[in-house]
């Protein structure tokens, strides 16, 4: 159950045997194993969805790249889960690591509900509509939550300076040029994302909230009411700015869902203006550089081309909100 062929195989290389996962999940649970499926969607995770005796489903995750402990992120849905924000039940964190290779293990129950990507597809255009709206009052909640600093913390505990996120940042950005015009970019094109990486208010230099970092239709549950009942994995949690979650959306959802999105959030067009269309826009630009960067180097040419293209939406967005 893989996205794409490249997930297909870069997950073809590593893999648990049927026999650990079964053990990981029986020891977080306590109830038989009936079925394992696996499921290939991320680039940093493992993970295998199973079901138990009882009907039980669980998620088992096992750690194979990124940044972060299983423990922070434990910690930072336990933050959202104070905040109104419906998160899956952790069963057990770095739970036999022995049995995961020695890389660290999370155990998760399934979200009630069915994805929202599933639910949207055979919703009507005023069911759409409600239930991205939900997604945007949710992500109110969860960025209601203030954080001591931004990003995450390190092994002693202490963020990092905002500034220096920040600097580190933008000359990281800047040393990903030629991954650009590698990725079929204009020179032109090139220097004008560049030259947005000193306006952009992301990273951000005050006012962090908790944020998510990975929200998507494939994250998001939803039940019959179209009520939002979960936002699961949050390998990419951290401490950040309401534009860059919002500037992830844009991407995840695209332009026209956005709005109900933003709706939901409690934005208004008619009080701000395109202001906000033109900070996601800039913000936006500026992620996806980093993203195009990676994908061109792990050689996976739909994945850039997919962000290049979403860059070339946001500097049209840019140029028609300037022009206005």
């Amino acid at each position: 159950m893989a996205k794409t062929p490249f997930l297909a195989d870069l997950h073809s290389r590593f893999g648990l045997s049927r026999s650990q996962v079964v053990e990981v999940a029986a020891r977080a649970t306590g109830r038989d194993v009936e079925r394992i499926e696996r499921v290939a969607r991320g680039y940093d995770n493992e993970v295998y969805r199973v079901r138990l005796a009882g009907a039980l489903v669980v998620y088992v995750r096992i750690r194979r790249h990124g940044e972060g402990t299983l423990e922070q992120e434990a910690w930072a849905m336990g933050l959202a889960r104070t905040g109104g924000v419906p998160v899956p039940d952790i069963l057990a964190v770095d739970l036999a690591c022995d049995a995961a290779d020695g890389h660290p293990v999370m155990v998760v129950a399934a979200a009630p509900g069915q994805q929202l990507e599933e639910a949207i597809a055979r919703a009507s255009d005023p069911e759409r509509a409600e239930l991205l709206s939900g997604v945007g009052e949710v992500l109110a909640r969860l960025h209601s939550i203030d954080m001591p600093g931004v990003w995450r913390p390190g092994d002693n505990g202490q963020w990092p300076d905002p500034g220096g996120v920040r600097r580190g940042f933008a000359a990281e950005r800047r040393g990903e040029h030629d991954q650009l015009m590698a990725a079929g970019m204009s020179l032109a094109e090139v220097d004008q994302v560049m030259t947005l990486l000193e306006v952009s208010p992301d990273p951000p230099l005050a006012g962090f909230v908790l944020c998510h970092g990975d929200v998507s239709s494939e994250h998001v549950f939803v039940d019959s009411r179209r009520q939002v009942t979960g936002l699961i994995d949050w390998g990419m949690w951290h401490g950040g700015s309401r534009t860059g979650e919002l500037a992830y959306v844009a991407n995840t959802f695209g332009w026209e869902d956005l709005q109900p999105i933003l709706q939901g959030y409690g934005y208004s067009r008619a009080r701000e203006g395109d202001d906000m269309q033109r900070q996601l826009a800039t913000t936006l630009v500026v992620q996806l550089i980093g993203h195009i960067a990676h994908h061109v180097v792990i050689g996976d040419t739909d994945g850039a081309a997919s962000n290049v293209a979403t860059v070339r939406q946001a500097l049209h967005v840019l140029g028609s909100t300037n022009a206005n």
